[in-house]
Parts: C-alpha cells; sequence; structure tokens
C-alpha cells in the first residue's frame, strides 16, 4: 500500500496549484524547463494536461550546458523523450563559458538567461521550474551555513516576476515522492544527471543530510514550511522597503542611483535593503551582494556619512552633499559587439539600437564603458554637449560607440565624432532598462 507521500499528483490537485501561481491567459502559453529527470518529466506531463484543456499551448526546454561530453547527446535524448509527450520544445546551449569555481551558481544562471531569453522572443509569459519540497529544504540548509538574513531563509519563492517573464514553481510544496509518482504511473522513463549525487557540490551534501535530520523531526515538510513563515517576514519588509524606495530614491537615466542620506541612517534593516537594491539594480548582479559586505557598508555610511568612496558589487558608492551615490563600476562594465540596426542589452542597464543611416549597410560597432576617453576639447567641439558638470563615476560609466577608427559617439552626452562627413555619423536609441528592478514585486507567500 502506498503512503501519502507516494501518492502521485492527480490533474485537479494541479490545477489548484497552478491556480496559486497565476493568473494566466485564457488560452495560456507556457514553458517548461525539461531535463529529462523525474522532477521535470513529471511536471511536463502534468502541464501539458493543464493546458490542453485550456486550449493553450507549451514548450519544453532543455539546456546543454556543454560541461560534460555527453551533454549534448543527453540533451537530444530529453526533447525526444518530450515529443513522445506531445510537447514542441528546442535546445539552448551555453556557448563560451568557462567557470572554474562556482560552477553549478554560474551554470543555473546562464540556464536561466537562456531560457528566459528563448521566451522573451517567443512572447511567453510563464516559464515553469519543477523545484519541490525538498529543494526548497536543501536551500533553506544551505542558506543557514551561509548566515543569510530572513531574505535567503525565506527559500525560494512560488512566483518570482522578471522584467520579461514569470517563474513559477507550482510545486515547491509537494515531495519529491510524489512528483516521482506522476512519472511512474504514466509508463514514462526518465535520466539523471550525474552531477545530482556528486558529493563535490554541496547541495548533493545537504540532500544526503536529509534522511538523518528527519529522524530528529527536522523533515523536508517542516524546513519548507519554516521558509514559508519566513516569507511572511520578508513580505512585511519588502512592503516597508518600497515605500521608503519612493520616497527617497532617485533611478536617473543616466544609470545612476541617488538616495537620502538621512534614510539611511534610520532603521538598519530597511537601510541594508534599499542598499542592497541599488546596487543590485546598478550592478545588474542577480543574487545580493553578501550580507557583510552590505553591513559594512551601512557602518561606513552611518559612522562618517561615508567619508570616502567605495566599492560593492560592481558599483561604486559615494557621498555628494546630503546625498549617497551608487554608480556603476566603469571598468566592470562589458564590451559588446553589435551591429547597426539590431536592439541590444548592454551591462544590464541599458538597451541601445545603432540606426541604419543613409549611404552605410551593416557594420559593426563595439559598446563599452566611456571610462577617461573624453576630453574638454571633445566636449568644447560637441555641438550639443549635455551634463557639463556630471559627475566623473557617473560620466566614465556611460556607453560609448565605437568602431575601427575609434570613437563614434557618446549618446546621453550628444556627442558625434564629426558632422563635417556625414557616412561617420551614427544615430543611437538609449533607453535606462535595468535587467533588476529596484522594487520587485512583493515576495509571494503560496
Amino acid at each position: 500500500m502506498s503512503s501519502e507521500k507516494e501518492i502521485p499528483i492527480s490533474e485537479a490537485e494541479f490545477s489548484t496549484l497552478m491556480e496559486r501561481v497565476g493568473p494566466f491567459e485564457s488560452n495560456p502559453v507556457i514553458a517548461v524547463a525539461y531535463s529529462g529527470g523525474a522532477d521535470s518529466t513529471a511536471l511536463a506531463i502534468l502541464a501539458s494536461r493543464w493546458v490542453n484543456r485550456r486550449g493553450g499551448m507549451i514548450y519544453a526546454l532543455t539546456i546543454d550546458h556543454g560541461l560534460r561530453p555527453e551533454s549534448a547527446a543527453e540533451a537530444r535524448m530529453a526533447q525526444n523523450r518530450a515529443r513522445k509527450l506531445g510537447l514542441s520544445g528546442a535546445i539552448l546551449r551555453w556557448q563560451n563559458h568557462n567557470p572554474t569555481t562556482g560552477i553549478q551558481n554560474a551554470a543555473r544562471q546562464a540556464r536561466y538567461d537562456l531560457m528566459t531569453r528563448w521566451c522573451r522572443r517567443k512572447g511567453i509569459l510563464h516559464l515553469l521550474l519543477g523545484h519541490h519540497q525538498e529543494d526548497q529544504a536543501e536551500t533553506l540548509l544551505h542558506r543557514l551555513g551561509r548566515h543569510t538574513g530572513s531574505d535567503g531563509l525565506a527559500g525560494m519563492a512560488g512566483i518570482r516576476e522578471t522584467a520579461d517573464i514569470r517563474l513559477l514553481r507550482p510545486c515547491l510544496h509537494v515531495s519529491r515522492e510524489r512528483l516521482r509518482a506522476v512519472a511512474v504511473k504514466n509508463n514514462v522513463e526518465w535520466v539523471e544527471d550525474p552531477s545530482n549525487s556528486d558529493p563535490a557540490f554541496a547541495r548533493v551534501r545537504l540532500r544526503n543530510l536529509l534522511p538523518a535530520l528527519e529522524n530528529e523531526q527536522i523533515s523536508a515538510d517542516a524546513l519548507a514550511e519554516s521558509a514559508r513563515k519566513q516569507a511572511q517576514v520578508r513580505q512585511s519588509m519588502e512592503r516597508h522597503t518600497a515605500a521608503a524606495v519612493a520616497e527617497n530614491v532617485e533611478l536617473n537615466v543616466l544609470g545612476y542611483a541617488r538616495v537620502r542620506l538621512e534614510i539611511l541612517l534610520n532603521d538598519a534593516e530597511v537601510s541594508r535593503r534599499i542598499l542592497e537594491r541599488l546596487l543590485g539594480t546598478i550592478g545588474g548582479n542577480f543574487y545580493p551582494a553578501r550580507r557583510k559586505s552590505l553591513e559594512n557598508l551601512l557602518y561606513d555610511i552611518r559612522k562618517s556619512g561615508l567619508a570616502k568612496p567605495r566599492t560593492l558589487a560592481g558599483c561604486r558608492i559615494f557621498r555628494k552633499k546630503g546625498d549617497i551615490f551608487v554608480a556603476r563600476e566603469a571598468r566592470r562594465c562589458e564590451e559588446k559587439s553589435v551591429f547597426n540596426g539590431n536592439w541590444t542589452d548592454w551591462d544590464g542597464r541599458f538597451r541601445l539600437r545603432i540606426n541604419n543611416f543613409k549611404g552605410i549597410g551593416r557594420r559593426k560597432f563595439f559598446i563599452r564603458a566611456l571610462q577617461g576617453n573624453f576630453s574638454r576639447k571633445m566636449a568644447k567641439n560637441s555641438e550639443c554637449f549635455q551634463f557639463p558638470n556630471l559627475n566623473s563615476a557617473v560620466r566614465s560609466s556611460l556607453p560609448s560607440i565605437w568602431d575601427h577608427q575609434g570613437l563614434v559617439c557618446v549618446p546621453h552626452l550628444g556627442y558625434g565624432r564629426t558632422t563635417r562627413n556625414p557616412a561617420s555619423v551614427v544615430r543611437v536609441q538609449v533607453e535606462f532598462l535595468p535587467n533588476r528592478p529596484v522594487t520587485n514585486a512583493i515576495f509571494p507567500v503560496v
């Protein structure tokens, strides 16, 4: 006789789980992260039936990380299984990578980036992930070891909204056994990723501890419930932080942030959260800066009003009169090659397009931080030079357009190389569109 933990999730129960992470369109179009493993296979089965009953579409996305010689064959095998389940899909390849440390974190970030970009191109708003109760428990244990605060102990969110997509984890409170029971009931085979049993990875070692912890009443269910209670604390604090940001922070189109010093001298927890958000937005970081580093920065601000500039999380933090400024650290900005006519994201802050112009065909340009490549002579010769008193840290991190002959233009400063030769004049559209917003949707408790 099966235990309650081994009873497969029914279609009616899955519909309830999906309602908690909704809303969806009347004919929903969704994607599901599909590795071919047991968890993603069960999710794909349940999600495809849920979508089909609603007249929608579903796509299975498989990542080829390229970290093992057999990964390409495994990705093809996963997509073959997806087709047998009646799903369309795609293999997304992680290219030009060379992580030597933090391999799992780098691979995880690449996975989200690849799937998000694919969904954005297809106009898909919802991406389903197969995380379950044991994954949440492992996350909590991992973050306990990193001395994280209440945000980290809230675990993974059932819903995470980004600028392009909603990441959904409908089975976050469902046991691994119940998910696998779905695949077993439907006689669908799956494959196991060898890295899931490799003790070189911290998550695997923590997973192996769970049976022993359960003997001490520290079960996956108990850990997941603790995460849920911490999520309620996080939810409350995010509301306070969002209100403080709205009243005290300016996010400038030149790619920097300014916050009133006074607000950072009040509630320490809200102040730390404000700094964390600003560093994430300007620095373009997916994960927040370490809590200890943030607390040290906040200590300097409270003790001396930040008498000396600091750098943290790819940002330069400095004081000017009664405000604290957060600017991008210019030397950490990316360099990117682009062609005219195409929109491109740059440095996690800006979206740019070099417009096609008369007499010039497809040309290659480079976008890089301006740094010190703007002289007074260039400003003087510019017909519409803007922001003459702009702080040097802000100016040096602005995007500049280059070609094989040198600096072409600095769109924010109104500078173009020359107007005498029309063929060398470039018109650039630029938008400040950071990947990570300063205020997110309030952390949901599902």
